[in-house]
């Protein structure tokens, strides 16, 4: 596994685990944002964003 496919990998983790969150949190399923979720989403951003790139890049 490359660390391209490894932090691709990772971001898929994290936006599952953002969606149980919105599944299970009461304040998420009254269309309000919780901490946790706007953590969780900034998260699969730079998760997303560091695929992208391909960082870190081995040296």
């Amino acid at each position: 596994m490359t660390t391209t496919d490894h932090l691709a990998s990772r971001a898929d983790e994290l936006y599952r685990i953002h969606l149980r969150h919105l599944d299970a949190c009461l304040v998420c399923c009254v269309s309000a944002e919780c901490g946790e979720s706007v953590r969780l989403r900034r998260a699969v951003r730079a998760a997303r964003l560091a695929a992208d790139k391909g960082w870190p890049r081995p040296t």
